[in-house]
């Protein structure tokens, strides 16, 4: 069974500054709460990371895994997932909206399907806090790269 979840955000930043760190998947240990090892496995035509392996705990589930990358110029960004071990799926992505301003609009979507069984109301909580964290946790390391 997959769970979807979805939000957005408001972020003090032009849109290629909100996609360059995204792009940056390396540095996700340093700023994203629940990835605890991200490295490029390869990398696009267009220098962004084609696929990428990650090492979560996220409470409940811990993985390892792999994704691969579409980039779609600083508007959008989606994945899939190549293999893991407790997921079976996991699609998700970035889609962003240029506010003016230099302030972007930024919405994330992640449907995830595990392998493991967890009561389903736990899982979208789960699911549900990770998109959460994540944008805010976006919004926080990018505005504070916008400081300096």
């Amino acid at each position: 069974m997959a769970d979807h979840a979805q939000s957005s955000i408001v972020i003090d930043a032009r849109p290629a500054v909100v996609m360059g760190a995204i792009a940056d998947i390396a540095a996700y240990p340093t700023w994203v709460g629940q990835i605890e090892e991200a490295e490029i496995l390869a990398v696009g035509p267009e220098g962004r990371p084609q696929q990428a392996r990650f090492r979560i705990n996220a409470v409940v589930v811990k993985d390892e895994f792999v994704n691969e990358y579409v980039w779609k110029g600083d508007e959008q960004v989606s994945w899939s997932l190549v293999s893991g071990q407790t997921m079976s799926a996991q699609d998700g992505g970035y889609t962003l909206r240029d506010l003016g301003d230099g302030r972007t609009e930024v919405t994330y979507e992640l449907t995830v399907e595990l392998k493991v069984k967890i009561p389903g109301i736990l899982r979208r909580k789960v699911q549900t806090g990770i998109v959460d964290a994540a944008l805010k946790d976006l919004k926080k390391h990018v505005e504070k790269l916008a400081e300096s």
